[in-house]
């Protein structure tokens, strides 16, 4: 198996095998007719849990692409065009497909495509291709979310309660063959120094992602993993996937602070990718296990392996409604250039012009390779 597949449950059934009868299928709330996918258990219009299967036409608009160059895996072989396709019978059902039956360079915003199925062992991939229509397909409205904004509670800011104290980071680079903890233990001794404290003073543990990110080099193992080598003593801890990038450890370190969880909390991010791909590509690649549960189930098949491929499929959006260049992405890459030319410890410091920017390989449209980040080694650490 040279492509990641989903493994076949009986609640997904329907939908990877609905090709054999050139169907595709979606739940369908029977109470308020709303199509779902991924499949779950409620609808979220109506709250019902009365399900039933529909068979929809297989038309629908492109919203979003993006055509990856890179080489994640064997199958499929780059340049190949991953997009989200918005469903004629309800737009908001929104599926991560490829494009295929025309050149990649010929996918926009708008395209209106029909379902092409397309068969790897038991799964039957659902796929798009161009239809013969001359017009642009319309787009869905953005939703307005301003109703969604709660208003606070009371006047005090939980910011206005709290300091960071301290501030430490580990030695930083490319493939430095160290074990991912040492970095980590590294830079928090340093930053509980900066902050004049001592080991035992930490009473909160805050990081991000936590333990799943030790399998692709994105963490050294969260909380536990610290905890054991320093022997904290902590009463409040927080990790995990689902906060907002390493920021999310911070504001949820304040927040444990304002409520008086605790007094000082120790938040640390490490990242070994360039150690971690190295190490792998030293072992013999172990076999593809079927996909299950999460949102990879729905993304891995169509090659679309990497954030970059998923924030590609936005942009494109992006371009298409505001006008977005490259050039507007390039004075970022040149901005985070520039600040690195200040720092004797970056590791790319060099100027960077835009043409430098602009003829960089491409990665996935429509991000080169200064858009992505380094993969790198090293851990920051600060004291709320």
């Amino acid at each position: 198996m040279s492509r990641p597949l989903p493994l076949i449950t009986p609640f997904n059934e329907f939908f990877w095998t609905g090709g054999a009868d050139d169907e595709l299928r979606f739940q369908r709330c029977q109470s308020c007719g709303t199509l779902r996918q991924p499949p779950a258990p409620i609808c979220a219009v109506c709250r019902s849990t009365e399900t039933e299967i529909a068979t929809v036409s297989g038309r629908g608009t492109v919203v979003g692409f993006t055509v990856n160059h890179h080489q994640w895996l064997l199958d499929p072989a780059p340049p190949y065009v991953i997009a989200i396709v918005a469903i004629d019978e309800d737009d908001r059902v929104r599926l991560t497909t490829n494009i295929v039956g025309c050149d990649p360079d010929d996918v926009f915003v708008g395209m209106r495509v029909a379902v092409k199925f397309e068969q790897h062992e038991d799964v039957w991939l659902p796929m798009f291709e161009p239809t013969d229509d001359q017009e642009p397909g319309p787009l869905p409205e953005e939703e307005d979310v301003r109703p969604l904004i709660r208003p606070m509670l009371g006047t005090h800011k939980f910011e206005d309660d709290v300091a960071i104290t301290g501030i430490g980071m580990s030695r930083v680079g490319r493939r430095l063959m160290v074990d991912p903890l040492a970095l980590t233990v590294d830079a928090c001794r340093r930053a509980v120094e900066d902050a004049g404290l001592t080991l035992g003073d930490i009473d909160g543990l805050s990081t991000y992602p936590g333990p799943e990110g030790l399998a692709s080099g994105h963490s050294e193992g969260g909380v536990t993993a610290l905890e054991e080598a320093l022997r904290f003593h902590p009463t409040w801890i927080n990790g995990g996937i689902e906060l907002p990038g390493q920021s999310g450890a911070i504001v949820a370190a304040m927040l444990a602070i304002s409520a008086g969880l605790c007094r000082h909390v120790l938040c640390f991010r490490t990242v070994w990718e360039s150690t971690h791909a190295t190490l792998a590509a030293m072992a013999p690649p172990p076999p593809m296990a079927r996909l299950v549960g999460d949102f990879t189930t729905w993304r891995f098949p169509f090659g679309a392996m990497s954030a970059a491929n998923w924030i590609g499929m936005c942009a494109s959006n992006h371009f298409h409604r505001y006008g977005t260049t490259r050039e507007a992405l390039g004075w970022i890459a040149l901005t985070a250039r520039a600040h690195a030319g200040l720092n004797p410890v970056a590791i790319y410091r060099d100027p960077m012009s835009m043409d430098d920017y602009l003829s960089a390989r491409m990665i996935t449209t429509p991000f080169g390779l200064y858009d992505c980040d380094v993969p790198c080694d090293g851990c920051v650490a600060v004291v709320v």
